[in-house]
Order: C-alpha cells, then sequence, then structure tokens
C-alpha cells in the first residue's frame, strides 16, 4: 500500500515538473530566482535525512519534490502567460491583471532592480524582481498586457 502511494506521488510530482518546465520555456524576461523553495527543500531534506529510508520509490520521489522545489524559484514574463516564482508558483494569464506597479531602485552598488507588482484583484498581488531596465520591461509587457491594464511607475525617494 506504502508503494502505491509513492507511485502515485511520484507520478504528480512528475507530472508537476512538466507543467513547470513546458511554461518556464516560455519565459521571455526572467525574474530573479527566489529562495525560499530553495530554503524549504534544505529544511525538509535535513528533516528526511535524520532518519534515512532505503526504499527506491521513497528516494525517487524525494528526487522529484527537491527537484521541483528548486525549479519553483524560476519565473518571469512568458509569452502566453506570467509565471510566478516562489513556493506555490502557478502561471497567470494576462488578461486576469488589472493593475501593474512598477518600482525602478538603484542599489548601493550601482545595479539598478525592478520591482514589480501584477495586481489580480484588491486582495492578490504578485511581487517579481526583475535585473533589467525599466524601458525593457515597460516594452515586453506594452505588448502582452491588455490595454485596460493601469501601469503605474513610482519612485523611490
Amino acid at each position: 500500500m506504502r508503494s502505491l502511494i509513492y507511485y502515485l506521488l511520484i507520478l504528480a510530482l512528475f507530472a508537476s515538473m512538466g507543467f513547470g518546465i513546458y511554461w518556464q520555456s516560455q519565459i521571455v524576461i526572467r525574474a530573479r530566482y527566489k529562495f525560499m523553495p530553495l530554503i524549504f527543500s534544505v529544511l525538509v531534506g535535513s528533516w528526511v535525512l535524520s532518519n534515512p529510508v532505503m526504499d527506491w520509490t521513497y528516494v525517487i520521489m524525494l528526487s522529484a519534490f527537491f527537484t521541483l522545489n528548486i525549479m519553483d524559484g524560476v519565473g518571469g514574463i512568458g509569452t502566453k502567460r506570467l509565471v510566478t516564482n516562489g513556493l506555490f508558483s502557478r502561471v497567470i494569464d494576462y488578461a486576469n491583471i488589472t493593475a501593474l506597479k512598477m518600482l525602478p531602485v538603484t542599489l548601493p552598488n550601482g545595479k539598478t532592480r525592478v520591482v514589480a507588482v501584477f495586481i489580480i484583484n484588491e486582495r492578490q498581488q504578485i511581487q517579481m524582481n526583475f535585473n533589467q531596465k525599466l524601458e525593457v520591461l515597460l516594452m515586453t509587457l506594452k505588448k502582452l498586457l491588455p490595454d485596460s491594464v493601469q501601469i503605474e511607475i513610482e519612485q523611490l525617494m
């Protein structure tokens, strides 16, 4: 019975990896990597290694889980949808975005970053950080977002 559960989990994890690989291949402008899924993998991995199990299906399931968590840190602006990054990453159709706030930031070392907040509705916002210049992001997003999306550019004081 335990092996059947492992096989079902492995199947679900591989299906999720295939879904992630497909949408991550559609990214044209990559956001900065989010490290939270990687930290989560390290915590779970240290807990799992404290009581090792020598069952191959268990090992394959854990490796698929860790690989999926590492993949979840990747996100960005895709050709068809926004690919979010983080522990519970997903894809969002550009038609569902109602507003966009962008904040260009210059770091003390001279590098520039853009913080983009994609607003889905009043209670749901997705923040992504980009290394690209604001002009490049705006040019790409204006092609992908509907005309009804309000783009607001804020300045850091």
